[in-house]
């Protein structure tokens, strides 16, 4: 008996889960976004892309939500495998493998500080693997593997160069959680109120922990696909400088553009709306090309 997770675990469909709360009907999607989250957040992290004309998808990571009662995943590599099987698997999924197929639409991997490497790796798999087509990799707030840490914070690679990041990964160190704690405040992204909970703290931080270690131990690039790759980061994130997110460039043999919002490490939710446009723009360019 097969021990993988049902898709509907592994890959929530934000924009169904939209229609049906509105009582509205489905519509012809323009674009298909497959999004993975950040270290310690849930597939819900990207509901703010939804749009009518714009099918959102997001990755859930074992031990949240859904699958709280899973263990943590032990590599990146592990989670991109099981979110492209669950890609496979999905009905929508025959139109990305089939060249001028009726029902084709472009598909964008997003991924945003640790899920830009899920991201990287699940785009690999998903081209050369299951056989469908990518039309754009965009990956956000993160340094590329093997690049030097930006010593402020730690959080661009998750490599630890941070003290309290370093004090808090350890759940039995003395003052573990408030370090965590210290850390979350300064990059920002975490709700006040849920940093001043112990007890939603005692619920999200041991997906934290578990997704920060993996993080870490991330040193590869997958095989490169061939769909254009666009490098996103806040003006104001000084996690990530823009050398280090340049160096994921061996991911992809396509086109690379850059995109910058205002913003610290999470400033893609204040600007959905100009983030949609360029995935659009990119992913049309790609295309044509």
């Amino acid at each position: 008996m097969s021990t993988r997770p049902a898709a509907g675990r592994c890959l929530v469909d934000l924009s169904a889960q939209d229609q049906l709360r509105r009582g509205a009907p489905e519509r012809a999607p323009r674009l298909r976004v497959l999004c993975c989250p950040p270290a310690g957040a849930a597939a819900g992290y990207w509901r703010f892309l939804v749009r009518e004309d714009v099918h959102v998808l997001g990755v859930q990571y074992p031990g949240r939500e859904s699958r709280f009662r899973e263990p943590a995943a032990p590599t990146v590599e592990a989670l991109a495998a099981e979110a492209a099987a669950a890609v496979a698997a999905a009905p929508w999924a025959r139109a990305a493998i089939t060249p001028g197929a009726s029902a084709d639409v472009p598909l964008v991997v997003l991924g945003h500080s640790m899920g830009a490497s899920v991201a990287a790796e699940l785009a690999s798999r998903l081209e050369h693997r299951e056989g469908i087509r990518v039309a754009l990799l965009a990956l956000s707030a993160k340094t590329a593997p093997g690049t030097a840490e930006v010593a402020s914070t730690g959080a661009g690679t998750g490599a630890g160069t941070d003290e309290d990041l370093r004090e808090g990964l350890d759940p039995l160190a003395p003052g573990a959680d408030a370090a965590m704690v210290r850390w979350l405040r300064r990059l920002g992204g975490t709700p006040e109120a849920v940093l001043e909970h112990p007890e939603l703290l005692a619920l999200q931080l041991p997906a934290l922990r578990a997704d920060l270690r993996v993080s870490m131990a991330y040193d590869r690039f997958p095989a490169p696909v061939g769909a254009p790759l666009l490098l996103l980061r806040g003006t104001e994130d000084v996690t990530v400088d823009p050398g280090g997110l340049e160096a994921w460039r061996p991911v992809s043999t396509g086109p690379v553009q850059r995109r910058e919002y205002p913003g610290g490490h999470h400033p893609l939710a204040d600007h959905g709306d100009r983030l949609l446009e360029d995935l659009l723009a990119c992913a049309a360019s790609g295309r044509s090309g």
